[in-house]
């Protein structure tokens, strides 16, 4: 997707999905070139996708938000995520990376 025309003073929201080469106090290198340089941790949110998602995390869709859920089932387990309404999201429906994770439950 082409990058919009952009000025100085507008607000953006980057989302960038990477593996992460180096990370020092004020850089952050990812694979493949892509280097963020900053002032403040709190300029950055920066979310683990390794572990993606486990029960009882609660993540905003763009829409609502939704809580992981997991059923133990005969065969293993059922994993899905809740909606306030009742219905249910399966992982096909929606991609991880669109997710911004709200809580995690220790």
């Amino acid at each position: 997707m082409p990058i919009p025309r952009l000025s100085p003073g507008d607000r953006v929201r980057v989302v960038i999905e990477a593996q992460v080469e180096r990370h020092s106090p004020g850089e952050l290198e990812l694979a493949p070139r892509t280097f963020i340089t900053y002032e403040s941790e709190d300029d950055l949110v920066v979310e683990l996708t390794r572990e993606l998602f486990r029960q009882g995390d609660v993540a905003f869709d763009g829409r609502r938000c939704l809580l992981r859920t997991v059923v133990a089932t005969g065969d293993g387990a059922d994993a899905y995520w809740a909606a306030p309404d009742g219905s249910v999201v399966r992982d096909a429906e929606v991609a991880p990376e669109s997710l911004r994770l709200l809580m995690r439950q220790p």
